[in-house]
């Protein structure tokens, strides 16, 4: 729990400050650096807790970007302000950061000493230009590193949003970025960078350069049979890049990029989506043995919304990835597939060697033209960096990891510090080609994700979590929460082992093996829970410390019924409930959460333990002592709570007594329910017959049909009703109406009523397309006295016309 005193967890809370979206951690772990909306903070991690004195260095963004900012359409409340992307280490005097000043990034130098931005000769605030080193919508993620006083960054270089760069600034040498008529990025999602000095140690025969890693997730334009498709993504570029003379000038000439397969061992199902990442090296000199270790969704979303797999990749399987066979595209189709045709000398995308030196080559910008042209339709390996899950969630969704390489009293142990999207951290240790989660800390209230994480990886070892509101830090181990052998050992925690009666914390000091008792692979309590020490033996069942009484005692009123909580420490181990030390049968109930529903009755007295069970370990988490009580005093009153000791549990009455009157409970109560009987009786009665009267009402014509009686032609259709019954000029019908009246049918019927407007001479011959029928269904001819003109009506309607 968030408050809860077994587990120290310490937040740091500022009224009116959100958005802590950048934290940095000084050389020596002193001072935490955090960059929020428009203000920066340094916090003294000595005094991290809430309400702490903290050195505040507001920085927003002027008037005048604001009001472009509103200008171009963005909110005033939400876009136009200045969010702090980016805290970095610049030297030891100062640090470089970052913002979006109002979709106009911006970035500044930070003195360390006096904790201020740095001002020029006549106080003005030392800015430069942000395009390409930080975002300008406060909503994207970027990612940046500075190597010796140079800033490689991830991000999107322009207003819209739509041109994705990976961007080397500095003032000694030109500045290189990534093509993007090429199309080199497709709408990437960064998440992490990395440096690595691969040119270590010096003197090597390869000669290589060091290297900056960038891992983000983009569209797969290669899976053109699939819309849409995410694929994650490392992508390297060499430190010594200068650009192409002729050929990509300014412009990566090392930049190549391979996909990050994470994906499900039995059916291959791929979580796609790279969330954030962890690079863990063990030392400069030991830069082969890095772990890439990554969090990973999948858009597909297979097994709930909330399902996430973490994968570790080896960078022995990254530098295979990289020197294997090239995708190439073609232009016309966009088509990929793999390139096995020849490969220029020397091999596009690698870094200046000893190899390249020997051919004369000692910069890109001697690289030859024929290089240059490939990779710039060559960047993409066609052979992806495989890895399967160490560790499945169908039910939580990780954004955030870090890792710690801890050591233990046999070996050394990859501790992973997994963040979710509701505000826990998930601790875990890597083991037996698996992931053992030791513990879950609640460190935000729910809704509230952990949006940054920093590990500060010191003796004392503290993690730090960022969310929207506060920051919170945590220490790597509890040693203490476990105060069992048994616990200590099956919590698998490679900071914690068992020693003279307690569970303490592991020091470089603990030589001595044999008076630790600590199992990170098989958590054998059977052998190592024996003893307490070297010569002391020490029961595996653990009872908890006598406190006067045995058990909690409970005492219930007759057909009461009252859970009885059993909590467990672990969510590996099972439960088990015994009734005077024998296994309670069907007849109970047992709730999701382990309580045990007890009724009030004489056989249901006795003695109720609750056990742990893990791993051959139990231990007595509950016990207590029911007695119920004799039924003299009437029925127990309903909602009435029993209070034992410290807790007091709510007791319900489920009496269902139903005695007759005159009984012994009836004298004594005085009381019957007679009169609630009838009222309850003649209020169901009056809903049914107000229920009945409503439908015989609304079917009242339904009901007369079937109570008269029948008719043969009762339910015959009724005859045709004429349309008209006299025509306009008083004559009568025709006896019979075609039912398709042309113009000849009209003609046939109606020209005897119209004999003073035949026009002298022969008579006349219609034409074919006088001939066409009448688009109506009913049409009459009728001559009015008053107008000598025919009229046809045509259905209901009566139009002049000319016949």
């Amino acid at each position: 729990p968030p408050d809860s005193a077994e587990r120290i967890v310490q937040r740091f809370e500022v009224p009116d400050v959100s958005n802590y979206t950048a934290m940095l951690l000084s050389p020596d772990g002193g001072t935490l650096y955090l960059g929020a909306r428009e203000l920066l903070l340094a916090i003294n991690t000595s005094h991290f807790q809430p309400g702490a004195l903290a050195r505040r260095l507001p920085w927003s963004a002027d008037e005048e970007k604001k009001r472009q900012c509103v200008f171009k359409g963005k909110d005033p409340q939400r876009d136009c302000h200045n969010y702090i992307k980016m805290l970095l280490q610049l030297n030891s005097t100062h640090l470089y950061t970052c913002g979006t000043c109002a979709f106009s990034p911006a970035c500044a130098y930070i003195n360390v000493q006096h904790f201020s931005l740095e001002r020029d000769a006549l106080g003005k605030v030392l800015l430069e230009d942000g395009k390409g080193r930080c975002p300008f919508d406060p909503e994207y993620r970027s990612t940046a590193v500075m190597v010796d006083g140079e800033l490689y960054a991830g991000t999107v270089s322009n207003f819209q949003g739509n041109e994705p760069t990976i961007y080397r600034s500095q003032e000694s040498r030109i500045a290189l970025k990534t093509e993007n008529s090429l199309n080199w990025l497709q709408d990437p999602v960064f998440v992490g960078s990395a440096y690595l000095r691969e040119s270590l140690p010096a003197g090597n025969l390869e000669g290589d350069d060091d290297k900056v890693y960038f891992f983000f997730s983009e569209t797969g334009k290669e899976f053109d049979y699939f819309e849409n498709t995410i694929v994650s993504r490392i992508a390297r570029v060499c430190k010594g890049d200068q650009g192409g003379e002729r050929v990509l000038q300014r412009r990566w000439t090392t930049f190549l990029k391979a996909q990050l397969l994470c994906s499900h061992p039995e059916d291959g199902f791929p979580f796609n989506v790279l969330q954030d990442v962890f690079v863990l090296t063990p030392g400069e000199l030991r830069w082969r043995e890095t772990l890439f270790y990554g969090v990973f969704t999948s858009q597909w979303n297979k097994g709930g919304g909330g399902s996430s797999a973490v994968c570790a990749f080896s960078m022995q399987n990254v530098q295979h990835a990289f020197s294997g066979l090239y995708k190439e595209v073609n232009r016309e189709t966009q088509q990929w597939y793999p390139d096995t045709g020849p490969v220029p000398e020397p091999r596009p995308g690698t870094c200046i060697t000893s190899h390249t030196r020997h051919l004369k080559i000692n910069s890109s910008l001697q690289m030859p033209d024929r290089v240059l042209n490939f990779i710039k339709d060559h960047f993409l390996m066609d052979s992806p960096v495989r890895s399967q899950p160490l560790l499945l969630q169908s039910r939580l969704r990780y954004q955030q990891i870090g890792v710690h390489r801890a050591q233990g009293l046999h070996g050394t142990y990859d501790v992973l510090f997994l963040g979710t999207d509701d505000g826990r951290l998930h601790k875990a240790v890597r083991v037996n080609h698996g992931v053992h989660i030791i513990e879950e800390i609640r460190l935000f209230r729910a809704g509230q994700p952990v949006l940054q994480l920093l590990l500060d990886h010191d003796q004392a070892g503290l993690v730090y979590a960022a969310t929207y509101t506060a920051v919170a830090q945590v220490p790597f181990a509890n040693c203490s929460l476990y105060r069992s052998c048994g616990e200590c050992v099956l919590a698998r925690d490679p900071f914690c082992a068992w020693s003279q009666g307690a569970c303490r914390r592991v020091t470089p000091s603990s030589t001595h093996s044999q008076l630790w008792a600590q199992d990170i692979k098989d958590a054998d309590t059977k052998r190592l829970c024996q003893f307490t020490n070297a010569s002391q033996p020490r029961p595996r069942i653990f009872l908890p410390p006598a406190s006067g009484t045995p058990c909690q005692r409970i005492q219930m009123p007759p057909n009461a019924v009252r859970p009885l909580p059993c909590q467990l420490l672990s969510n590996l181990a099972s439960r088990q409930w015994l009734h005077d030390r024998a296994p309670v049968n069907a007849s109970y109930l047992v709730l999701p959460d382990g309580a045990l529903i007890l009724v009030g009755s004489p056989e249901r007295a006795g003695t109720y333990e609750c056990w742990s069970l893990e791993e051959g370990f139990r231990k007595l988490m509950a016990s207590y002592c029911v007695s119920v009580q004799e039924p003299v005093g009437g029925l127990p009153d309903p909602g009435r709570k029993m209070s034992t000791g410290r807790d007091a549990l709510e007791t319900v009455s489920t009496s269902r007594s139903t005695s007759a009157v005159g009984s012994a409970a009836a004298r004594l109560d005085g009381k019957t329910y007679w009169t609630e009987f009838l009222v309850m009786c003649v209020l169901f009665a009056t809903a049914v017959l107000v229920l009945a009267l409503f439908l015989l009402h609304r079917h009242r014509d339904g009901m007369k049909s079937l109570l008269e009686p029948s008719d043969p032609g009762r339910h015959q259709k009724p005859p045709r009703k004429p349309v008209e019954s006299l025509p306009l000029n008083g004559s009568s019908l025709p006896s019979a109406v075609p039912e398709h009246k042309g113009y000849q049918a009209l003609q046939d019927n109606y020209i005897v009523s119209t004999p003073v407007h035949e026009p002298p001479g022969p008579p006349r011959a219609f034409s074919e397309s006088e001939k066409r029928p009448l688009h109506v269904r009913d049409s009459f001819v009728e001559v009015s006295p008053a107008c000598q003109r025919p009229r046809v009506r045509l259905g209901s309607e009566i139009q002049d016309s000319v016949v």
